[in-house]
Parts: C-alpha cells; structure tokens; sequence
C-alpha cells in the first residue's frame, strides 16, 4: 500500500493504519482517530481536509509551500510585491512593505477570487484556441491527403492521356504506311506488268518464227521474218523506255524526335514538389474582440476626406480585336493584370506605367480574377469553371475546380477563395474544397476584407459576414448597372456603374456614401475595379482604358 494512503501520525508510531483523510496543509494522510484530533487541535483545527479520494485526483499538481530561497514554509503574503514569503524574506526584502498579512489571510474565499476566475477565463479561452488551431490543423492535413489524391489522379489521367494519344499517332502513322506503301506499290506493279506483257509479245514473236520456218514459202518467210523483225524491235524498244525509268522502293520510318526524347531523355512523368506558407493561426487573448473593436474605430477613415490623384492613365488595345475588360487586380511587384472576355483567352498584364508586358494564355475566355501569391492567380470562366495558373511559366497548377452553375467575380484572403456563382457564394480553400456555401441573390463581382464580404444587387451594396450573417445593407439611387466592387484598407467600399458612368464610395458601417468619379471625369463605360492596401492605389477600368488613382 503507498505512504500516500496511510495516516501519517500513525506511522511515526509504526502503526499503519488507512487514511481516510488528506490534510492539505500538513501534506499527510489522517485516520478517523487522528482526523478527531487533528479537530481539535489549535493549530491544525482550521486546515482544509479532503477524502483520499480526492486527494488522488490532485495528487501530480505541484503547488510548492516552500520558499525557494529559504526553504522555509510560506506562511506570509506581501501584496505589494504580489507574492507569497516566508519568516526569512520579511528582513532581506520586505522589510519597508506595510502590506504584509498572513497568508491564510490572503488565501481566504481564495474559491471565490477573481485571480481564479481570470485563471478560468484564460483556461477556457485557451482551450478554444487550441481545439480552433487543432481543426485548421486537422483541416489542413485533411486537404493535404486530398491534394495528394488529386496528384494522384492527375498523374493516373496523364498516363491513360498518353497512352490515348500514343494509339492514336499510332493509327494516324499505320494508316500513312499504308497509303504510302500502297501507292508505291501500285507503281512498281505498272512496270512489272508492263515488262510481263513484253515478255508474252516477244515469247508470242518467236513462236510464230518459228512457225513460219517450219511451214511457210520463201516469199512468206522472207517477208514475215521482216515484220516480225519490226515489231520485235518495236517491243525492244518500249522495254527499253520502261527500264528507264525503273525505280525501287524502301520504306522507312523517321520517329518523332519529341517521342524518342520522351523514351530516352525524359526519366520522370513530372516533379512533385512541397510548397511552405505560413498560415494565419491566431491565438486571441482575453479581451482581444473588445481590443479589435477599438482598433477598428480608431483605425477608420471617414469617406469625406478621400480624395482620388490619378497617377496614370494608359489604353489597352488588341490587334484586330475589341476589348471587353471584366476583371482586374496588381501583383506584388505592382504590374496589373486585367481579364480581356474575348476569343483569345488571354490575361494581359501592363506595368504601373501602361507598357503592356505580355499576354497570359487561359483555357478560355476569363471573366475575373485574383491573386493568391507572387507566383499564383485563380481565374473564374463563365463555362463553370476556376482554375489556379501558375504566371511564371504559364502553367496551369493543380486541377480545375468544377462547379454546377456559371462561375463570376473571385476574391482571395486568408487562405480561402471567394467565389459568386448564380446559386449564391462559395467559399473554398487553394485545394478546391468548398468551406461553406451561401444561397443568396447577388450580382457578379464581389470584394472581401477582413472577415467580410461586399456585393451589389439591383440598387444596393450588401456586407455580410463570412459566417453568411447581415451586417447592413446600403441602397444607392446612382446604381443601376452596378459592376466592380472593391474594399480598402478601412473597409470603405467603392462601386463603378456601367450605366451611370459613376464611381461612389459608402461608408465602412454603410451609413452614407459619396459619388467619387461620374462621366464629367471622363468614365465610359467603366466596369472592373480594385484595390491595393500596400500601395493605396485604386484599379479602374472602362472603355477608354485603365486609371491607377492614388487615395489621398
């Protein structure tokens, strides 16, 4: 039996006998007997005992009694220093603290204290930390076995992919052996034949020669020997031209050099590669909503003292084509890039000053667009479809992510991607697994911040919540063709209409608004729209071309 579940004064006396109780203070088990003195006693009368029981399920919380730097019992508390001393620290450090009281004192309705509460409070806060950060993390490694099924699946569709294709240069190459072997062939049988009739005439010649010496007169014979002379000749003649002319045939074959490269150059079917980004885990501390709150109230900016400073301006032309802009944004090096709805399928991508860059092939005709990183952009088609494509080398990474209905305005922020399609709001991560889905009547273009997202139906601007939950409603009478929609770094969200030929800014909390831009600036037609926090510059697009303006 342990130490722990015998009385503790009994075994000084060498007799053991079971604790029924614990003494917290003397740190010793008691029997019924000692329990009664322990009572009674003055100086043990008012110690806290707890059954065994209960004593083991606290046993492994080490709370020390002693003081470290005496090893004297704890026995006073100074509540200047907020610390628990024993006789020995009073005259060394605390010898000119007025507050020192017993620590019995200071203990009392310890079970009712707010230090416990706020050690509660942190506890419980804590806990839903970790159970918040263990799901995302749960999530993560959820959505990394399904990025390895997709690779899996891509690399299985790629080799019937390339089996399919090899059958069918197969075909295409047999069916060109045997065009080509029959046609000369065919020409090579014309001689042949030609050179077998010559024979039977010559062989038919000798025979009647022979005829003729056999059985005819002299006059016959003279004569005949020299018609058929003729034509003999005339028979040698012709198989002479046809000799000329004689040709042999060899076939070969002349591969690919792209097939024999394949077999003798390419060693793998691709690279699998891991890439790192750190995640946005947040650990909010005790009161940290109210300290948002407050951080947001101050760090707001009033839509009244926006003012726009156009800083270029620049034309977006295609050779022989007319352009239809429907999306835009700016990558990190502050080149824009902007989705032309044509039949070239291309993303064109400008510099800050207007030098059209390049032209960055889609699969087809895009209608929006987002970054995801320095490398990385999703792109929406209205043919249901996004799909991740790598600029650097003009790849498309990963798969396509397929969806039942039309696919419209995109947004990425904290590692999720934002989507309108005509059933109402997707929101998926960089994987392609749908997080949470929202039926709501909405525009095409949306725009998200923080933990917010922004879109236009019919004459109003909504602002929901990530979680799906109204948080207010704007209603504008200039909007009647509403189109592009962007959010700045204080949640002020600004709108361009087609028809109105107007820009307006409404209020973060949605409570008034201002007409920014309107056709005496000179807007045509304007329709995608963006907004870049570390650059604070405003993205637009119309007929005439594309505007940065500086927010000042």
């Amino acid at each position: 039996m342990s130490e722990k579940n015998l009385c503790g004064p009994c075994g000084y006396a060498e007799n053991n006998k079971k604790a029924e109780k614990w003494c917290s203070v003397c740190e010793e088990g008691l029997c019924t007997d000692c329990e009664k003195v322990h009572n009674v006693i003055k100086t043990s009368r008012n110690h806290r005992l707890i059954s065994i029981e209960d004593f083991w399920k606290i046993q492994n919380i080490t709370v020390n009694l002693n003081c470290e730097d005496h090893d004297k019992r704890l026995e006073l508390y100074c509540k200047t220093h907020d610390v628990a001393v024993c006789l020995g620290c009073v005259p060394s450090n605390h010898s000119t603290c007025s507050d020192v009281i017993p620590l019995e004192t200071a203990a009392e309705n310890a079970t009712h204290s707010t230090a416990l509460a706020d050690l509660e409070v942190t506890l419980t806060a804590a806990l839903q930390n970790l159970e918040q950060i263990i799901t995302d993390r749960e999530t993560a490694l959820e959505d990394f076995e399904s990025q390895k099924e997709t690779i899996k699946n891509s690399i299985i569709d790629t080799r019937a992919r390339i089996l399919k294709k090899l059958e069918d240069l197969e075909l295409k190459l047999l069916q060109e052996l045997d065009i080509k072997h029959g046609n000369s062939k065919s020409e090579a049988n014309k001689l042949l034949n030609r050179m077998k009739n010559s024979k039977r005439e010559l062989s038919c010649l000798k025979e009647q020669t022979s005829q003729l010496k056999s059985f005819a007169s002299e006059i016959q014979l003279f004569l005949g020997a020299r018609q058929m002379n003729e034509a003999v000749f005339k028979e040698i003649k012709s198989v002479k031209e046809g000799i000329k002319s004689a040709e042999n045939f060899q076939v070969y074959v002349q591969l690919n050099p792209s097939i024999i490269a394949l077999m003798d150059e390419v060693d793998q079917l691709g690279d699998i590669s891991v890439r790192k980004s750190i995640t946005s885990l947040l650990f909010k501390e005790r009161n940290v909503e109210q300290a948002q709150i407050q951080l947001r109230v101050q760090d707001t900016k009033s839509i009244h003292s926006i003012r726009l400073q156009l800083k270029k301006k620049f034309s977006v032309e295609q050779e022989n084509q007319e352009t239809f802009l429907t999306g835009c944004t700016m990558l990190p090096n502050g080149n824009v890039l902007i989705a032309n709805y044509d039949e070239k399928n291309v993303i064109l991508e400008y510099s800050e000053d207007g030098k059209h860059i390049r032209d960055i092939q889609c699969s087809g005709s895009p209608l929006d667009l987002t970054v995801i990183d320095t490398d990385r952009i999703a792109v929406t088609y209205e043919e249901q479809c996004i799909e991740i494509l790598n600029i650097n080398n003009n790849t498309i990474e990963g798969k396509l992510f397929h969806f039942e209905e039309s696919c419209y305005g995109i947004s990425y922020q904290d590692n999720t991607i934002v989507i309108i399609t005509q059933e109402g709001i997707d929101i998926i991560d960089v994987g392609g697994k749908v997080l949470k889905s929202f039926t709501v009547r909405c525009g095409s273009f949306i725009g998200t911040a923080k933990d917010r997202i922004y879109f236009t139906v019919d004459d109003a601007v909504h602002c929901i919540s990530m979680a799906g939950d109204e948080i207010w409603i704007r209603k504008e009478k200039s909007l009647t063709k509403p189109w592009g929609i962007a959010v700045d770094d204080h949640q002020n969200v600004f709108v361009v209409d087609q028809e109105s030929n107007s820009l307006i800014v409404i209020q973060h909390d949605g409570n008034s608004s201002r007409t920014l831009l309107s056709t005496t600036d000179g807007l045509d037609n304007p329709r995608p729209l963006y907004y870049n926090n570390e650059k604070k510059v405003l993205l637009l697009c119309d007929d005439k071309g594309c505007y940065l303006y500086a927010l000042v």
